[in-house]
């Protein structure tokens, strides 16, 4: 069923990448509506306020994860430039290009390897301290068990990304898209069975096991090789003649995504458990639920350019940046028109929904919704102009996200206690459009002035 899909968006010129992509984003917008009613009908609105809460804070897996999916990516793209894939999965090509490939692979899993660790170490006691310290701490005991199997699950799920990375980085977007497809299916499906059979908070670790399961069998199945590479080179004796510099000419880009990374937690993900610890998570489920519609529409603008990027490091590889304008002109062009169209749905069928039946209660105030939507146009371009820009193994956005997480974080803890979601949807669009915009244009003006030689 999928390629069949695929192949009527191919006859309208959309390539298998972005139709996978596609597939994704409109599963999520299939199943998102359902995983609503279920949640709407089978949780109450506390348990809702402690699902989405779960969510947010476990996104804190980017301080563990430190940015390096994007790094290994782009690395991995510029090398890949002089590759390719056998008929078996080996990689063939240039023999340097092809060391400093596995090497970089070798050296990404090591990270994540003790990162996942770290992570589970680190989260489980926290978000216990969290949710028994809430005064909102209302439905006994029963998100203690949940909360720490979601945390295994994210820190196992770790354990895959270096691979998705170096494929993705080689051009292999396709093949990723539709994994993330099929994982969010198993996931969604796994997580909908568990809801319907009463497990309650115990649908996000379901969740999680159903990615993990698909992730791994497409691993196993698509680039088996990999797996063997990458424990030979992370924790093997086995070196290659030519290596990438971790220290040399990973880091330096990673700190700065890393940076770049964290701020975007204080950015996106601070609202719910702010709401949660100052409001009660009847409104921080509002929150969850709203974020999750209008992430699911900014989720298909952003994959839109994401799945490209690949395409944009070989054209600066090869220094075409004519080319490369041209492309990135007419992806950011799509992703802002497809905005415009997903955008203007959703408001309306959260109007209706909140007009015509209960599950409307579920979602913030309408008037709240559309401000949030009028702040995914910004995040499109400035997520693009970003794109563009760290495709050419740089990040010069470091410090203004470092300066947005400040602004944001701010006006979330203050307007948020003060004024509840309002406060904080409010203060996050004004920043969004008023102080985003402009500093990411004057730097990517900056940055081509200086960059393309």
């Amino acid at each position: 069923m999928p390629d069949f899909v695929i192949n009527i968006l191919k006859s309208f010129g959309v390539n298998r990448a972005i139709g996978f992509g596609v597939l994704t984003r409109m599963w999520s917008a299939l199943a998102g509506p359902l995983t609503i009613i279920l949640i709407a009908t089978r949780f109450s609105k506390v348990e809702q306020g402690y699902y989405y809460t779960f969510s947010s804070l476990l996104a804190l897996q980017i301080f563990f994860e430190l940015g390096l999916l994007t790094v290994m990516a782009q690395f991995a793209a510029h090398e890949f430039a002089f590759l390719s894939w056998g008929e078996k999965g080996e990689i063939t090509g240039s023999e340097e290009h092809s060391d400093r490939f596995v090497d970089l692979l070798g050296k990404g899993f090591k990270w994540y390897s003790v990162s996942a660790v770290l992570l589970i170490l680190v989260l489980i006691p926290a978000g216990l301290y969290f949710f028994a310290q809430s005064s909102a701490n209302v439905i006994d005991f029963t998100w203690r068990l949940p909360w720490a199997l979601a945390v295994i699950g994210v820190g196992c799920n770790l354990l895959l990304i270096p691979f998705y990375a170096v494929i993705t980085g080689s051009g292999e977007v396709a093949s990723i898209n539709r994994r993330e497809m099929m994982g969010g299916m198993a996931g969604s499906i796994i997580g909908w069975l568990v809801i319907t059979c009463g497990g309650g908070l115990y649908a996000i670790p379901a969740v999680t096991t159903g990615t993990i399961v698909v992730g791994v069998l497409y691993l196993f199945r698509s680039r088996p090789r990999l797996l063997a590479t990458a424990f030979s080179h992370a924790f093997g004796s086995q070196r290659p003649s030519h290596t990438v510099s971790w220290w040399g000419e990973v880091w330096p880009m990673q700190w700065k995504i890393a940076l770049s990374w964290v701020s975007g937690y204080f950015i996106f993900q601070l609202f719910t458990p702010v709401l949660f610890k100052f409001h009660g998570p009847v409104v921080a489920g509002q929150m969850g639920m709203t974020l999750s519609a209008v992430n699911a529409v900014q989720g298909v603008c952003l994959m839109w350019l994401n799945t490209r990027s690949p395409e944009f490091g070989k054209l600066i590889a090869l220094k075409n940046w004519q080319g490369l304008d041209v492309l990135f002109k007419q992806i950011l062009k799509q992703a802002m028109i497809i905005s415009v169209v997903l955008s203007t749905v959703a408001i309306v069928v959260v109007a209706g929904l909140q007009a015509l039946t209960t599950v409307g209660s579920r979602f913030l105030p309408l008037l709240q919704v559309v401000i949030f939507f009028i702040a995914v146009y910004g995040n499109i371009v400035i997520n693009g102009w970003a794109t563009y820009m760290r495709a050419h193994k740089q990040e010069p956005m470091l410090l203004l996200s470092i300066i947005a997480a400040l602004l944001v974080g701010t006006s979330t803890l203050f307007l948020g206690m003060k004024y509840s979601s309002m406060g904080i949807a409010v203060g996050y669009c004004l920043i969004t459009i008023l102080y985003g915009i402009p500093t990411t244009f004057l730097c990517l003006k900056r940055f081509k002035k200086h960059c393309q030689i």
